[in-house]
């Protein structure tokens, strides 16, 4: 007799109780998560700058924060709650107010205001510091009945740009013209353009479906060899097609780190040896893979750096994944025995899955690391549906996953689901400690045996079995937007059925889904031009196609707890609780490492057979034996199959001679980018795009002439094109017409007014033409859209010294120095313009400025040392 559900119901509730009060905990308090907490009305207020898909240096930079107000009279009270992230001076109508230094920026500090209130107008001026995301406030001032709370009547400065009304924290920014990440594909109009390839689509689809319901004429057996056979080749054949017809379109390194991973599989060659963790940027990961990669490379004498390498190792990879799908329909086959349509739908679920299909293209370790999670859980499930365990069995799982823990060390979120299963199954049937030992113990011991030497090698040289490139340790101290989050963005979903490209801003979810069902990071290029030359109407308009399997998915999941619940079954614990503990992990990472591109659902790709299991499952059940039901949903899950593989297969495009170009132009093959770039233009001669990248393919060439004329060309076809206004800006400065240059370079800006490149040249004109005001008013600007640019700092500081402005430009170089502190010519400078300020003798207050900001950076502290007013005196302690 079984025992009653409710036992187990309360465990998991409990479960999903602690593990979503332990992510709440490190969010509320623990200061190296970077998580805004909230509380009351009160809101974070950030400086709007724009988004940026670019990586920024760990340095500290202040952002000040003032609100003017008015009293009627001198109140009574004034009670001030603030919270910084991460550290902060505050002052009240010029006076510094005191604030408790707390070991922890997240807790709320007060202040008493009432003596330095006055009636009339007041100000209160707040300078934050962060050195990994922008800096963020919130203040709530009560003085007798009066309340003020930080919102967007607040103004910001950063870094020494111009004032700017305030965002809040919590609202997602949106890329505007002239971003790197502005534009894509809109769902609707993306439907609009495809509908007719959707007509022939679900034409296939309803072939296929008809004759998948005459081929399984008996849908409670299970599929013949013979039948498995063809569905298998069938899938197989589909792959190899994608992957020769792109092969030709893809000659290039892309991909996710792509040159990183190439440089892991080099180093290997040719030293002959595994690195550590901090001798590149990839080279934390466990080298399975790449060792692998370089092995299959030496056999075919070739190298990391030669140009069909790169083919190679992409063959390999969709080699991995050929093997994953193969075992997702063998473990699908294991829980739905005698069941065809079910295992249909798993399989062709794990198979076009479109983060499936797009990772296979790339040199990456995530398709290996994901194919020996497969194996392990098929090898598990095989091993618990047995009523004798072999040693064989499992010791051979063991070592399976002891192989994908040295593909990928993400592979260790499935020990805890295969142990607690075999815990399960060995209570159920009453077995001895001995059993328990021979079980647990032969998978472990074959595990360690297998990869425990890595972990203990990391182990030994940083102190953990495991670090990441995150990891200060290991020497890359790098972050990137938004550098932090709040709780709507775990709550909020949508964008990526509207705009999903680079949708991973707006929220957990939307990052999820559009990388689950799309390629909405664009290969990992930080831009929508740059992108990899996918289908991206197709795949857009998907994501509306996709709401149908992720319904069945997210039922099936419902179905298996509730299941789980009634019977205990080890099987389905493996499946819900490797698949529960995936979620968690790719929740809490993007808590600690809180960036757009950590918002991946590929990072889950070792629980494709959970994902395919839950769809078959979910399949089942709303279809409940209803013939028609089961023809509708397989004819749909076929159409989005269908899709995915459309999306991904390559076309001779004007998109695609443009990455070309770029691809081509980045390698220096100026010739070939040239006939790419001029191939786009005649495939599509109102392509705005192609234009622009021909224009500066013919003005690096030298070719500044027929430069300027494609660029008035496209201008006639789209005044409104910003990109061929800011070419053609860059032609006419290139042979030295900064008069006509400069209104196309403005005229580029109003334009595209997040374009750092426009700012840039703006500036730069200005400077060449000798404008003052003008340069420094465009400086300030252009700090307002990339303050985290060193270089920009640099040049601003001596534009700034030059038109005699040293207070600005010792501020400026000092942030040039702060984000780039080992270029020498950034110290120089800084020193210099410390010296002619000094001799102007109002330098007191910048070096004070300065210091708040050099805190935590000694050198820049010994670099003010000889220029502060009092050389006794000590800089300000860090918070």
């Amino acid at each position: 007799m079984n025992p009653k559900p409710w036992p187990r119901a309360i465990v998991l509730f409990i479960a999903g109780a602690a593990a979503f009060g332990w992510i709440q905990w490190k969010c509320e308090s623990d200061p190296k998560i970077n998580f805004l907490p909230h509380e009351g009305e009160t809101r974070w207020i950030i400086f709007p700058a724009p988004v940026d898909a670019r990586t920024h240096p760990i340095a500290w930079i202040d952002a000040t924060f003032r609100r003017t107000f008015s009293l009627k009279s001198k109140p009574q009270t004034g009670r001030l709650y603030l919270r910084a992230a991460k550290r902060v001076e505050l002052k009240v109508n010029g006076e510094t107010v005191e604030i408790p230094t707390t070991r922890n920026w997240k807790q709320l500090s007060t202040a008493d205001v009432s003596t330095l209130l006055r009636s009339g107008e007041n100000t209160i001026e707040a300078r934050v510091f962060n050195n990994d995301a922008l800096p963020a406030l919130w203040v709530h001032l009560d003085a007798d009945a009066f309340n003020l709370r930080t919102n967007t009547g607040w103004q910001a400065s950063i870094a020494g740009s111009s004032w700017r009304r305030c965002a809040f924290a919590g609202e997602a920014r949106d890329p505007g013209p002239g971003n790197l990440l502005f534009g894509g594909e809109k769902v609707f109009e993306a439907i609009q353009k495809i509908w007719l390839e959707w007509i022939a689509f679900a034409l296939i689809a309803i072939l296929l479906a008809i004759a998948i319901r005459h081929w399984v004429s008996q849908p409670d057996a299970d599929l013949s060899r013979v039948q498995m056979f063809i569905v298998l080749g069938g899938c197989t054949a589909i792959w190899l097609g994608l992957f020769w017809n792109n092969a030709g379109f893809l000659p290039f390194v892309s991909g996710y780190d792509s040159k990183d991973h190439l440089a892991y599989i080099k180093y290997i060659q040719e030293r002959h040896a595994l690195p550590l963790p901090n001798e590149g940027y990839e080279m934390f990961q466990p080298p399975l893979y790449y060792a692998l990669s370089a092995g299959v490379l030496s056999a075919l004498r070739m190298s990391a750096t030669d140009d069909g390498a790169v083919s190679v190792l992409r063959a390999l990879t969709m080699l991995f994944g050929v093997a994953n799908f193969v075992f997702v329909f063998l473990s699908v086959r294991l829980l739905f025995p005698r069941q065809a349509l079910a295992q249909l739908i798993g399989l062709i679920t794990g198979a076009f899955l479109p983060m499936q299909l797009y990772l296979s293209h790339y040199v990456t370790n995530e398709t290996l690391a994901a194919t020996l999670a497969s194996v392990s859980i098929y090898l598990a499930l095989r091993a618990l549906s047995s009523e004798q365990k072999s040693l064989s069995q499992l010791l051979s799982l063991g070592a399976c996953i002891g192989a994908a823990m040295l593909a990928k060390s993400t592979s260790l979120l499935m020990i805890p689901a295969i142990f607690g299963a075999f815990a399960i199954k060995l209570l159920q049937q009453r077995s001895g400690a001995l059993d328990w030992l021979r079980t647990l113990g032969s998978i472990a011991a074959a595990m360690l045996i297998v990869c425990g030497w890595d972990f203990i090698r990391i182990w030994r040289h940083f102190g953990s079995p495991i670090v990441g490139n995150w990891d200060p340790a290991v020497g890359f101290p790098l972050w990137q937007d938004p550098g932090f989050h709040t709780a709507a963005d775990y709550f909020r979903f949508g964008r990526a059925l509207v705009s999903p490209m680079f949708s991973g801003f707006y929220g957990f979810a939307d990052g999820i889904y559009s990388t689950l069902w799309g390629e909405s990071l664009g290969g990992g290029l930080s831009g929508i031009l740059s992108r990899t030359p996918w289908n991206y109407d197709l795949m857009t308009a998907g994501y509306w196609l996709a709401l149908v399997p992720t319904f069945i998915v997210l039922t099936g999941g419902a179905v298996a707890c509730f299941r789980f619940v009634r019977k205990a079954s080890p099987e389905w614990f493996l499946i819900i609780g490797f698949s529960a503990t995936v979620v968690v992990a790719l929740a809490f990472m993007t808590l600690k490492i809180p960036s757009y591109a950590q918002v991946k659902a590929f990072y889950g790709l070792a629980a494709v057979v959970p994902f395919s299991v839950f769809a078959a499952l979910g399949w089942k059940r709303l279809t409940n034996d209803s013939r028609a039901l089961q023809f509708s949903l397989l004819l749909l899950f076929l159409l989005v199959a269908i899709n995915n593989v459309a999306a991904i297969w390559i076309r001779n495009s004007s998109q695609q001679h443009v990455y070309a170009a770029i691809r081509f132009n980045d390698q220096g093959q100026a010739d070939r980018a040239l006939v790419e770039a001029s191939e786009a233009t005649t495939k599509n001669s109102a392509n705005g795009n192609a234009s622009y990248v021909l224009a500066a393919i013919l003005d690096e060439m030298g070719k500044s002439q027929d430069a300027i004329a494609e660029c008035e060309r496209c201008i006639a076809l789209n005044s409104a094109n910003g990109d061929c206004h800011f070419q053609l800006a860059v032609s006419l400065a290139q042979r030295g017409d900064l008069a006509n240059a400069l209104p196309e370079a403005n005229r580029a800006l109003e334009l595209l007014p997040e374009n750092s490149q426009a700012n840039n040249l703006v500036l730069t004109l200005n400077l060449e033409l000798q404008r003052r005001n003008e340069t420094l008013a465009s400086s300030r600007d252009a700090i307002g859209v990339t303050p985290f640019d060193a270089n920009l700092h640099y040049r601003i500081g001596l534009a700034a010294g030059q038109f005699g402005d040293f207070d600005m430009a010792a501020n400026q170089l000092a942030y040039a120095f702060l984000l780039a502190p080992g270029k020498t010519e950034h110290e120089q400078k800084l020193r210099v313009a410390l010296s002619f300020l000094q001799k102007t003798g109002d330098a007191s207050n910048t070096i004070r400025e300065l210091e708040s900001l050099a805190v935590s950076s000694p050198k820049l502290l010994d670099i003010l040392a000889p220029f502060r007013q009092n050389p006794n005196s000590n800089p300000p302690e860090p918070q």
